[in-house]
């Protein structure tokens, strides 16, 4: 099948009046961001009802991020699904193409596959539905949804630029990945005149509570080292969230610690999960492709930020990613 085109997308996009847009659980300031901004674009297409569906209250931090869109915002539930979600006439996912990172959705989704429009920037993907727009060289989703909205001809002003700019930094580590491009730069000009880019700064990254740094400090305490100090894995517990009294929504970016030590090529975050499953985020330097490693655990993502998950114990996941690492850092 042909890919679809942007200007196919936007063709389709205008045609929608009753519209749900979901990103992936645990969502970041991409996928936010990105609903955010693809709520501010179909409204200014035209669309009547706008429902932006998550599968739990979205991290507090964040919550700024969808104040001003003309969109209802609620938790997915099958009661909604049965009611409202039966009369969409279009349903759009972004910052994700897989049924796994869509799970508590993942029926609905299925059953309503000709509804589906997904935009995404990762490499892994499913057939969610007769129009998925990937753009794999994108920094962020929400470069794709700038890219939509200058198709458009929409103006950009604060209510736009906003999440789209949320989404950008947090994607490329305020431009520091290598995922960054010349269009990156390009849209960031675009979005600078609109936002304030130190309050911004202080919204997503100085916000954060007691309990996250002593999250952090348990995290790094619990450092395993292997491969020659080239592979570094976290592993936090359910009794490190009840001791410090963190969520598990405060684990983000503690999966980047590691990488300033300069021998490091692979880091790892391992969490437990409530229901006993071991979620596990890498990200890597140099050539190394943590996609296709966690690929061999029914995950995935980007070349170089990637995750998957384990119904194994703890010790045993962690001997399954560090032989998985090994293998493919050649150590």
């Amino acid at each position: 099948m042909t890919a679809p085109t942007i200007d196919q997308v936007l063709q389709r996009l205008r045609k929608a009046q009753r519209v749900a847009i979901f990103t992936h659980q645990r969502p970041d300031p991409d996928a936010l961001g990105s609903q955010a901004a693809a709520g501010v674009i179909l409204h200014r297409l035209g669309a009547t009802t706008i429902t932006l569906l998550h599968f739990a209250e979205p991290p507090k931090p964040y919550m700024f991020l969808q104040k001003n869109v003309a969109a209802e915002s609620i938790v997915f539930t099958d009661t909604w699904a049965a009611g409202p979600g039966a009369d969409l006439d279009t349903i759009l996912v972004v910052d994700t193409c897989t049924y796994n990172q869509l799970e508590p959705a993942a029926a609905f989704l299925k059953a309503h596959h000709q509804k589906v429009v997904a935009i995404d920037h990762h490499l892994t993907r499913d057939d969610l539905g007769p129009l998925v727009y990937a753009d794999t060289n994108a920094a962020a989703c929400v470069e794709i949804l700038w890219e939509l909205s200058r198709h458009a001809g929409i103006a950009m002003d604060a209510q736009l630029a906003l999440p789209l700019m949320s989404g950008l930094v947090a994607d490329t580590g305020w431009f520091r990945f290598d995922s960054v491009k010349p269009r990156t730069h390009l849209m960031a000009a675009d979005l600078t005149p609109h936002v304030n880019n130190s309050q911004l700064y202080e919204k997503l990254m100085q916000t954060e509570t007691r309990p996250k740094l002593s999250l952090m400090q348990r995290a790094l305490a619990s450092l395993r080292w292997t491969s020659a100090d080239r592979f570094a894995c976290m592993i936090l517990t359910q009794k490190d969230f009840t001791d410090t009294g963190a969520i598990q929504s405060q684990t983000e970016y503690l999966v980047d610690l590691p990488m300033i030590v300069s021998t490091v090529e692979v880091v790892a975050l391992m969490t437990e999960m409530p229901d006993g499953k071991i979620r596990a985020s890498l990200r890597s330097k140099h050539e190394v492709d943590v996609n296709a490693i966690c690929k061999n655990f029914n995950g995935g993502g980007h070349a170089k930020a990637a995750g998957c998950r384990f119904d194994a114990p703890l010790d045993r996941a962690y001997d399954q990613l560090a032989a998985a690492v090994s293998t493919a850092i050649g150590a």
